[in-house]
């Protein structure tokens, strides 16, 4: 009797899917992200860039072939022509800005107009927001009451914005493009307004009604604009890219230091920075994350209100740091408070966010013979200082900081490329971190040593 052949199925290769890598500040913002960005971009790995939380009170400055364009809400992947551009639901989007950015891309011979996805679900910042923002900011300021201290906030309606959403009054960016838009518009302008009057009644606060008008026309006009773009089920979108295969840089604002649950509340931004709202801001599952890069430049910077504890105080050396590294804000152009490196901080936010390779910027700057590290904080217990094993619930706690002292390095290695021509100063700093940083599974990439794209060396492989 003949055997009976069994046919044998086909076995087909898996189908190769994408994964998502995220950048994210590991301080209190201005680490230099979009040149890191800018970085991993140029190895041809990916094929959009994703922005998943914060507003135009980002500012990220991009430099590329011999062109720079300052941007607060368009992702930075903008000046690579072949990189899609994300803007996910967890982003308050200040159409204003969006707009004219996307005029001065233009301008640069950037039409990103094709390439720019915005999630439907994005929150919409009105022409009233930012003058909430500013009421509050006032009140806070002449408010007798030392709880209530101002928080030094870009002005940019950022928290109402995202405070009208937790409230479930706030709109969507899809709303625009519905036929009931108007009559919510309507219903959320006269709510503001009476908030507006409560500020000017009770704390003589007061906006121009002409200023509000000319707002209002301009808010309205770039709405139109707005309606013109590819506004979809994000979520949907990057999952069939996945899917298809592609990968995506997903691009982090402000930092964790800044985070609304973790930072130094509440002197924070309005949303959760960390790489873990990734998920939620983009709409994806956490098993489509791999690398978390995290972002520090090789002293400190902060600006806004609240302590800092890593705070040079030397006022003149303050002022060297914020001169030779340009520290002045994007966004407002404010003074950055410069710092000494703060390790205990940087552990802190290591530990909340999963970070797993480290680049360091502006390492070519050093302004001392001596370079501080702070590796600890103090509290005043009594008649003594106590040291601290966590990290403390708000700054405002921190008598004193830990220090340890290492041999500076001056400005010999602006533009260094090569990790052999780096001073043996610059060198010991970086092996001393990373020293500092073994035990928390981290490694050191990247070190920049100025503003250009090629001003970098690798440290570690």
């Amino acid at each position: 009797m003949a055997k009976k052949i069994s046919k044998r199925k086909k076995v087909y290769p898996p189908m190769r899917r994408g994964f998502i890598d995220v950048v994210v500040g590991l301080q209190w913002g201005d680490e230099g992200k979009g040149k890191n960005i800018d970085a991993l971009l140029s190895s041809g790995n990916y094929s959009a860039v994703a922005r998943f939380q914060g507003g135009a009170n980002a500012g990220h400055t991009i430099k590329f072939n011999g062109k720079t364009f300052i941007g607060h809400i368009v992702p930075s992947g903008c000046l690579h022509k072949n990189i899609e551009l994300n803007i996910g639901n967890g982003v308050v989007v200040d159409v204003v800005s969006l707009i004219k950015e996307m005029r001065e891309l233009k301008d640069l011979g950037f039409d990103i107009t094709k390439r720019l996805y915005i999630s439907n679900r994005a929150k919409l910042v009105s022409y009233l927001h930012p003058f909430i923002d500013q009421a509050d900011e006032y009140m806070r300021n002449k408010s007798k009451n030392k709880s209530i201290s101002k928080i030094g906030t870009t002005s940019r309606g950022i928290g109402p914005a995202y405070s009208d959403i937790r409230a479930r009054r706030g709109l969507l960016l899809g709303d625009v493009l519905l036929p009931d838009f108007k009559e919510k518009e309507k219903s959320l302008s006269e709510f503001h307004m009476n908030i507006l009057n409560m500020y000017k009644e009770k704390y003589g606060f007061e906006i121009p009604e002409e200023k509000i008008k000319e707002a209002k026309v301009k808010w309205q006009s770039d709405l139109k604009e707005i309606k013109k773009l590819q506004i979809c089920d994000l979520s949907f979108l990057i999952q069939q890219r996945l899917k298809a295969g592609k990968n995506i840089l997903a691009e982090g604002a402000q930092a964790a230091m800044l985070d609304i649950d973790f930072g130094d509340y509440p002197n924070v931004t309005s949303s959760n920075t960390l790489p873990a709202n990734l998920c939620l801001g983009l709409g994806v599952p956490h098993t489509a994350i791999r690398d978390v890069y995290g972002v520090i430049k090789a002293y400190t910077t902060k600006v806004g209100g609240g302590n800092f504890p890593s705070r040079i105080q030397d006022p003149e050396l303050e002022k060297l740091f914020q001169s030779a590294g340009h520290e002045f804000g994007a966004t407002t152009g404010r003074p950055r408070m410069c710092g000494w490196l703060d390790l205990f901080a940087l552990r802190h936010a290591i530990g909340l966010s999963g970070v797993n390779k480290i680049f360091i910027n502006k390492a070519d700057i050093c302004l001392s013979d001596k370079v501080k590290v702070v590796i600890g904080y103090k509290t005043q217990e009594k008649n003594s200082k106590k040291v601290l094993k966590e990290f403390p619930l708000y700054l405002s706690e921190i008598a004193d900081v830990v220090t340890e002292e290492i041999s500076g390095w001056g400005n010999k290695n602006f533009g260094v490329s090569e990790k052999k021509k780096v001073s043996k100063e610059l060198k010991s700093y970086l092996n001393y971190i990373t020293k500092k940083l073994s035990d928390l599974n981290v490694k050191i990439i990247s070190v920049g040593t100025g503003p250009d794209r090629d001003h970098f060396f690798e440290w570690e492989k």
